[in-house]
C-alpha cells in the first residue's frame, strides 16, 4: 500500500514546507522518558533508553511487523507515558520544534499533557500543561513569567486515543515492506528494530522527483527514513520518522519525527509544581 505512505509524505511535506507545524506553547519541563510526572519532571524526549544491538541483524527481514492493539493493550496496563516531537526547517528557512507529551494512570485517574512549540529557537506562545485529578482539570498556559491559570470540573477525561494517534506505524503493515534488523533495549525492555527498505525509500524520493518534474512540487526528497522499534507484546514503543529535501529554488528543508511509549505499567502522575496556584486563582 504504497499510497498511504505518499499520503503521509504529501502531508508532511505541505506542513513543512509551508511552516504549518504549530503546537500551543514554549518550553516543556517534562520526563519525555516517562516515570513520574508532575513536580519532578526532567529528562530528555524520545530516548527512552535505547541499547542497540544487543542481538545482531543477521537474521534480518525473517520477522514481519506486526503490531497489537495498542489502545486495548495500554488500558490493560494501566498507565503509560507517550512523548511525540517534531523538528523541522522549512523552505523559508524557519525552523519549527513542537513537543506533545501525554502522561497517564488510568488507574488512579489522573493525567497530564503538555504542549510545547518553537519557532527559530523561541518560545513563540508558551507551554500548554492540563492536570486531571478527582474531576477536576487544571489548565496553565503562557509563558514561564507570566503564566495564566484556570480550573473546571470534568467527571472524567481520556487521554489515550489522543496520545496513540501519534504513531504512525500502522501505516506501514507487515506487508509494506519494513525489513527487520535486530534486537535492541528501548526503555529497559527487548524490542525489534524494523527499517523502510532502501527499495521503498528509492520509491518515495523518486516519486518526489517526478512530482517535481511534473510542476505539482517544488521539493525533492533527497533522504527518506522510517524507523520502528516493537516490544514482544506488539506495541510500537518507539518511532523516528524523517526526511532531507531541497526545494526548486535551492532551500534545504528537512522534517523529522519521533515518537516513543515509555513506561507502561509504572507512569504515576503526581501534582504538578503550579497547582495550588492554580487552585487559589479558580477559588478567588
Amino acid at each position: 500500500m504504497l499510497g498511504s505512505r505518499f499520503l503521509v509524505l504529501t502531508i508532511a511535506l505541505l506542513m513543512v514546507t509551508a511552516g504549518c507545524v504549530g503546537g500551543g506553547g514554549g518550553d516543556a519541563e517534562a520526563d519525555a522518558s516517562g516515570g513520574t510526572a508532575g513536580g519532578s519532571q526532567s529528562g530528555d524526549g524520545g530516548d527512552g533508553g535505547s541499547d542497540v544491538g544487543a542481538d545482531s541483524a543477521g537474521n534480518a527481514g525473517s520477522d514481519d511487523l506486526e503490531l497489537a492493539d495498542t489502545e486495548a493493550a495500554l488500558r490493560e496496563a494501566g498507565s503509560f507515558t507517550v512523548v511525540w516531537r517534531y523538528s523541522g526547517v522549512d523552505q523559508s528557512g524557519s525552523e519549527t520544534d513542537v513537543s506533545r507529551e501525554f502522561y497517564a494512570d488510568l488507574e488512579s485517574g489522573r493525567t497530564l499533557t503538555v504542549i510545547s512549540s518553537m519557532q527559530d529557537g523561541q518560545s513563540d506562545s508558551g507551554t500548554m500543561q492540563q492536570f486531571f485529578a478527582d474531576g477536576v482539570t487544571h489548565v496553565r498556559s503562557g509563558s514561564e513569567e507570566s503564566p495564566t491559570y484556570f480550573s473546571y470540573e470534568q467527571e472524567s477525561t481520556d487521554v489515550v486515543a489522543t496520545a496513540i494517534a501519534f504513531s504512525q506505524a500502522r501505516a506501514y503493515g507487515s506487508d509494506e515492506n519494513m525489513a527487520f534488523e535486530g534486537t535492541e533495549t528501548f526503555d529497559g525492555v527487548s524490542v525489534q528494530r524494523y527499517e523502510l527498505t532502501r527499495a521503498d525509500s528509492q520509491l518515495i524520493r523518486a516519486g518526489s522527483a517526478a512530482g517535481v518534474a511534473a510542476g505539482s512540487s517544488n521539493v525533492e526528497i533527497t533522504d527518506f527514513r522510517y524507523v520502528v522499534l516493537v516490544d514482544e507484546d506488539g506495541l510500537s514503543r518507539f518511532e523516528s520518522w524523517s526526511f532531507s529535501g531541497e526545494t526548486t529554488d535551492g532551500q534545504t528543508v528537512r522534517g523529522e519525527w519521533e515518537y516513543s511509549l515509555t513506561k507502561v505499567g509504572s507512569t504515576t502522575v503526581d501534582d504538578p509544581e503550579w497547582l495550588a496556584e492554580a487552585e487559589a486563582q479558580s477559588q478567588g
